[in-house]
């Protein structure tokens, strides 16, 4: 894909050349408040192309960065989001640690005992 570019910059770049040399009249130019009364068309052309190459490398200069600051906060995101995961992912391995940092443990009567669960002093 960067070949194409390079190819399609070199073939403009060869065309501009081009019409610079075919377009060598003097003409007068006025902008705003600064005016100039004889100017080749040639040196206007290639004035015209350097400006728009240099806001054209202005613009990507600022798009790459905006990326790579986007890119920044989304990898700690994502590395916020595995070490979670290992974090869960840890404690889930360890049923009894859950337990124990709720300070609560349950035990449940088994069906296979036939013991009853007891009533509490509410329930009575």
């Amino acid at each position: 894909m960067s070949q194409v570019i390079v190819l399609l910059a070199l073939a403009f770049s060869i065309l501009i050349a081009i019409f610079a040399v075919q377009n060598t009249t003097p003409v007068a130019v006025q902008f705003l408040s600064f005016r100039a009364e004889s100017v080749a068309v040639s040196v206007l052309v290639l004035i015209s192309a350097a400006l728009g190459a240099s806001a054209i490398l202005l613009l990507g200069a600022a798009r790459e960065v905006s990326i790579r600051w986007r890119h920044r906060a989304v990898a700690q995101q994502l590395k916020a989001a595995q070490a979670r995961v290992a974090e869960l992912e840890a404690l889930s391995s360890q049923p009894s640690a859950v337990s124990r940092e709720s300070g609560a443990t349950v035990a449940l009567p088994s069906a296979a005992s036939g013991a009853q669960p007891r009533e509490s002093a509410a329930d009575r």
